[in-house]
């Protein structure tokens, strides 16, 4: 199992017996505790002993944490019809939002509000292949040809002038939108309606 995939001289019978699990802090949460739970079980059935998984250490970027937690809540809160993620190309982080996104609605990775051609070309990148990509008018009609419901998220380091700017460029596209402030206005009294219950 591990020939081509540890390093030289790697002996299972004597490197595990002690276990340690270093991963990039940026991974999907859910694929860091899956990993972690696997290794778990597997020590735990080598050795009839369970609990012999001592202990673990919660390495994940908060920032990136977060934003994986609120996408992931938005997917499946509402009903979406397209996905905007805006990010560096080469962000680990961004590129797990991207992921999430796609297994759920047609999604395009962005760098910022410049991939948005005035005669509707979107210029955006496919982190599977490494390519960019440019797609004429893909922003889909809602249902009965209503505004679409977009979900636009970021990578943990991407500037919030940088998403307002991708937010700007999408809502030219749609004419009849709400306006954002009235948006964040809204956002805001329903948030604080909740810290008061």
């Amino acid at each position: 199992h591990f020939e081509g995939r540890a390093s030289d001289g790697f002996d299972p019978a004597v490197h595990l017996e002690r276990v340690g699990v270093v991963n990039q802090t940026t991974m999907l949460a859910s694929d860091t505790q899956a990993i972690s739970d696997r290794i778990k079980a597997s020590i735990e059935w080598k050795t009839s002993e369970a609990g012999a998984f001592a202990n673990t250490r919660d390495t994940l970027c908060y920032a990136t944490n977060d934003n994986q937690k609120a996408t992931q809540a938005a997917l499946t809160a509402t009903r979406l019809d397209t996905a905007v993620v805006v990010g560096g190309y080469n962000s680990s982080n961004t590129s797990h939002l991207v992921e999430l996104c796609e297994e759920r609605v047609p999604t395009f990775f962005v760098c910022n509000e410049k991939e948005f051609m005035p005669d509707g070309l979107l210029k955006h990148f496919d982190w599977r292949s490494g390519l960019h990509q440019e797609t004429m008018d893909p922003w889909p009609e809602g249902p009965e040809g209503d505004v679409p419901t977009l979900l636009l998220t970021s990578g943990a380091s991407c500037p919030d002038a940088t998403v307002d700017r991708v937010m700007h460029a999408i809502l030219v596209r749609y004419p009849g939108s709400k306006d954002v402030e009235d948006v964040l206005m809204a956002f805001e009294q329903e948030l604080d309606a909740q810290s008061l219950s």
